[in-house]
Formats: C-alpha cells, structure tokens, sequence
C-alpha cells in the first residue's frame, strides 16, 4: 500500500501518560505537546526548521483550538509551515501516521512531523445559544463525560458496546476479563523493568510548572493502579450481568506523542543508527454495527495486514489500543494471535488513554519492540468511538 514512508531510528517520542486531574491538568495540551516536541527535536539533535508539514491529532478542545495547527508549529520552532488538524477520536493517532504517509506518497511533502496530544482533565463544557428554549436556555455538553456515557447514534455507553460484542462472539466471563487485565498489567511491567529501560527508549521527560517558584519534572507514567488477581476479584462488573469491572479497562489521560514520517533516503539520514529501517507499509479501517465499537477492531487489523501482504502468523509483535479487556479477548480469538506476541511492554489498558496520542504512543513501542527483537512486521490497531477502528502495519529490518 504505502511505498515512500518511512520512520527515522529514535524518531519518535512519548511524554510519559498522566492519570486525569494529576500533574499536566490545567496546562493546554497544545503548549504540552509543542514544549515536549521542542525538547525531543533538542535531545535527537534535530531542527525544527527541516519540516517541510505536519500534522496534528487531537481530539479533546483546548483555548485557542482554532489554530491549533499552525500555533502548535510556531511554538515547537517552525513558524513557516503547516498542516491539518486530524481528530477521529481513539483513531486519531493511526490516522494521523495515515495522513502524513499520503502526503509523502503523493510527493505533497517529503519530510513530515506527526504530533498528537489531549488532555482529558477538565474537559471543556460546550454551551450553543437556543433562543427558542424555555426561557432562552442554552444547549450544553460535557465534552468528556456526556461522549464516555452515550453515544449520539448508538444510544449505549462505551463500556455497554465492549458488553455487547462479548456477547455476540460466545461470551466472556469475568474470570477470563480479570485474567486479561492482570496479564495486560504484567506486560505492562516489562516496560518499566530495569529502570524503566524499554520506557527510556522513547519516553521525553516533561517540565510542569506549578507555580512561578515551582517546576517540576514528570518522568515516567502517574496514575497507574496495579492489577492483581486478588484486587480483580470483589469488584463487580460495571454493567449488571456483564463482565468488565472498574479494574478491567483504561483511565483517561493526559499526554503526548509523535514522530517523523519521510522518505527513505531521509530517514536513513536522521536515524541514530543507520542500519535500522522502519517501514509504514499498510493502514486498515474498519466500522461494525451500531453500539458494537470493539468489534471493528478486526476487520480493521485484517484490511491492513491484506493491503500489507501479510497473516498473523506474518507478524512478530502486536500493539493495541484496548480500553476493554473485551477488545484482545475477542480479537485474540478471532484472529488467533500468539498470546506471547501481543501487547508486550505495555498497552493503553495499563498506562492511560489520552485519546489522540494513544494509538501514537502504542506506534511507539511497536517500533521498539520490533528493534529488540531484531525486525520483523507489527501491526498496532485499536477501536475509536462510534463503532469504527483503525491499524497500521509497520515493517522493521
């Protein structure tokens, strides 16, 4: 599918993801993504100046949304270029990587910065005029929580559609969900084993100011819960009869990620070693029946993998955005994916959902993941609200 997209070695980056209403609550997510995207052009030695596009995901409105784009390019260092601003949801970060490889591809751009940011924390309340209400009151939403708790055309809550597609695909019990996250919470562990060695990869430490005498720097992940089998056990599902409780999905976030999609020949330039090459070679989208999110995962992650070329037994690494234990669990069994191949070293289960960044984050660590193993082909994909999914398959040799 994608012939001219390439990822420099180390061309990448995370913030470290922090649990809502915690440390990067009340900055906007913008400036976060603008400052952290400065310091990782710094630390890889690299000048803002050699974009010639980008492209930002984001999902969650911020103050000064309307230029997010081009005042996010300013701030990082780069005030002569642009982009779209791609919002699809926990979508947004493959479909960012999507965006950018097409314009590469179409010989629009030749050197392109994805960023992706959110903050989940004191999301905005939307409020519309309505001069014929009783009484001219307003149309309101919480952007946030009225989205988590229904949707428009699906009429169910999100965790209700996880529900559902369990019971579509012969059920899950809620053993075999507290199974899930426990293992996803020990893959998780990888990640940080070592002095967070897999982490330090990738992860760009971030600066919060709390007050005018008080920085502090976040390093690695806040908010995360451990995840054990006696913790899982007393805590009832969150829909009577289901079989996710509150230990089985994700938290919201706050956070960042990104990397550079170029030409092969200036990929090899940028990267910090030269015999690595990363390869985006497919993109799959998918959207299954009303009120059943986690089931377009699938077909998703199988249109990439066919416009790829590929199989499951093809692959050497899996990455998903997985905000249910539901979603692997059905996943895994439709698609048969090797149980030790899938969500190695972390997924957003454990360490957060900012949304937009998410799938970026999830890129990320496939890409290293990939490199520790020596190479081989990955495929990252994860489900995006209302009912729809998206996935990438990444080569690495």
């Amino acid at each position: 599918m994608f012939q001219k997209s390439f990822i420099p070695h180390k061309g990448y980056w995370s913030s470290p993801f922090s649990r809502w209403q915690m440390s990067f609550q009340n900055i906007n997510s913008i400036e976060l993504g603008a400052a952290t995207t400065r310091k990782f052009l710094e630390t890889r030695g690299y000048e803002a100046a050699m974009f010639d596009g980008c492209v930002l995901g984001m999902t969650i409105g911020q103050k000064s949304w309307f230029y997010a784009n081009p005042w996010f390019c300013a701030m990082m260092g780069n005030d002569r270029i642009s982009g779209p601003t791609v919002s699809q949801a926990c979508a947004t970060g493959a479909t960012s990587i999507y965006t950018a490889c097409m314009g590469l591809e179409s010989d629009t751009y030749q050197n392109m910065l994805v960023a992706t940011t959110d903050r989940c924390s004191n999301g905005p309340h939307t409020i519309w005029p309505n001069p014929k209400g009783p009484g001219g009151e307003v149309i309101s939403e919480n952007w946030l929580m009225d989205n988590f708790n229904q949707d428009p055309y699906g009429k169910e809550a999100m965790v209700k559609t996880a529900e559902n597609v369990a019971a579509d695909n012969g059920g899950v019990s809620k053993e075999e969900s507290d199974a899930m996250a426990v293992r996803r919470y020990e893959q998780y562990l990888m990640s940080t084993a070592d002095d967070s060695a897999f982490q330090k990869e990738y992860m760009i430490p971030v600066d919060v100011k709390i007050s005018k005498k008080k920085t502090i720097t976040v390093e690695a992940d806040e908010g995360i819960s451990p995840c054990t089998p006696e913790g899982l056990a007393p805590l009832k599902p969150v829909v009577p009869g289901g079989c996710i409780s509150f230990g089985a999905q994700t938290h919201p976030a706050d956070g960042n990620a990104g990397l550079i999609v170029t030409t092969k020949e200036k990929a090899r330039e940028l990267s910090q070693d030269k015999s690595v090459t990363i390869q985006v070679l497919s993109y799959g989208y998918a959207r299954a029946k009303k009120a059943h999110m986690a089931a377009a995962v699938t077909p998703a992650a199988e249109m990439a993998l066919a416009k790829a070329g590929l199989e499951v037994k093809d692959l050497s690494a899996v990455k998903t955005h997985n905000p249910f234990t539901v979603n692997d669990i059905i996943m895994g069994r439709l698609m048969g994916i090797p149980g030790d191949i899938f969500n190695n070293y972390g997924s957003s289960m454990v360490f957060g959902h900012p949304q937009g960044p998410t799938g970026t984050r999830c890129t990320v660590e496939l890409i290293e993941e990939l490199i520790k193993l020596g190479g081989g082909y990955g495929l990252f994909a994860g489900c995006a609200a209302g009912d729809t999914a998206a996935a990438l398959v990444i080569k690495v040799n």
